[in-house]
């Protein structure tokens, strides 16, 4: 692990040089070499795209925020799209890391929470997708995989409205990750995202996974054409 100093100490072997620049640079727009640095530093960790910098700045290591409350926001503002379409559905890559750290939390749920009525709600609403596109499909092969999933998602909401206490989140990840090209479009499969990330409260707020999410971010979000 590494040693907590009091103080951050800067030491850069290329200091004359970093010197010059950001002597450079203030003169040039008038501003102080602290702020330049500062500019400069935020600018290497940060997404370029407002809202996720946005996110990683007030959410991700904000004071009462974290990687819940992140993964919160970024589903939640990706359900507003038109015509119950989701704004992005390049958000594979977050499911799969929400997904992995679940693995890690498995909070299991009680039944009293408050969200867990609008997360069966929004499960049975892919349930119901699953089924149509099992009895749209011409296909006997995909008919057959459609109605696979379509029985597992029935089974998972059925045990979270009624057994939640033999629910596993977990489950449920997979089942959007299973059908990810059907679902990764619209709108419900992100509102469903959004509670699931409220309803963990075990959350691996550390080092690692918040540089991870930082970094899934980052490429996400640099695909956005706003």
């Amino acid at each position: 692990m590494r040693k907590q100093t009091d103080k951050k100490l800067i030491s850069f072997a290329k200091l004359p040089l970093i010197d010059k620049f950001v002597k450079d640079e203030a003169e040039i727009e008038n501003r102080s070499e602290s702020a330049i640095i500062e500019a400069h530093l935020l600018e290497s960790f940060l997404p370029k795209e407002k809202n996720a910098r946005f996110w990683a700045e007030h959410y991700l290591y904000s004071e009462d925020g974290g990687i819940g409350r992140t993964l919160e926001a970024i589903f939640s503002v990706n359900s507003a799209g038109v015509n119950w379409k989701a704004k992005y559905d390049n958000l594979r890559p977050l499911v799969e890391f929400a997904k992995t750290q679940e693995c890690f939390c498995n909070t299991i749920p009680t039944g009293d929470e408050r969200e867990l009525h609008h997360c069966c709600s929004q499960l049975d609403s892919v349930a119901i997708k699953l089924e149509h596109l099992a009895d749209e499909a011409a296909d006997r092969t995909k008919k057959y995989a459609y109605q696979k999933e379509a029985k597992w998602a029935r089974e998972l909401w059925t045990e979270l409205r009624e057994e939640p206490q033999y629910s596993r989140y977990v489950n449920i990840y997979q089942l959007l990750l299973n059908n990810w090209e059907d679902l990764k479009g619209w709108s419900i499969t992100y509102r469903l995202l959004a509670d699931l990330a409220v309803l963990e409260k075990g959350w691996r707020d550390t080092a690692e996974t918040r540089t991870e999410l930082l970094q899934i971010m980052k490429d996400v979000s640099a695909e956005w054409n706003d």
